[in-house]
């Protein structure tokens, strides 16, 4: 999911996208969490990935420079839940990479997020957290 008034402007390489969702700017966080939900219904019944690499970036924030969308933080909970529930529902292991946000207040969200996976028993660091100094 991504806006498409911004992203990719590489035609060549957008052409290999297998589930194309364009987002017009503005979106605001009920529609983009509608479009979400859609869209994870289709690559349910399109695909069976042993892996998924989640691009979970915060771009999509309210007031963030670049990605023009209207996402609130809660927002962005909402988001990250449903992808990793969809991947736990399926078994399939999920990498998150917490890639591009232009704002300071980014940082909050994605810790906020995490936490909130936490929680929801959606994510477990137990054994699995890696720490890199």
């Amino acid at each position: 999911m991504y806006n498409s008034g911004i992203y990719p402007f590489d035609h060549a390489a957008k052409k290999y996208i297998d589930q194309n969702v364009e987002l017009d700017s503005g979106t605001k966080t009920e529609d983009y969490l509608d479009i979400l939900d859609k869209a994870l219904k289709v690559a349910e019944s399109r695909f069976q990935p042993q892996l998924i690499l989640y691009n979970a970036g915060t771009d999509i924030l309210d007031g963030d420079p670049l990605g023009s969308l209207k996402v609130s933080p809660e927002g962005v909970i909402i988001r990250d839940e449903k992808v990793f529930r969809f991947a736990k529902d399926q078994s399939i292991p999920l990498l998150m990479l917490t890639s591009v946000g232009y704002m300071k207040s980014s940082a909050r969200v994605i810790a906020d997020s995490i936490i909130n996976l936490l929680n929801k028993n959606l994510i477990d660091i137990g054994t699995h957290c890696i720490e890199i100094e």
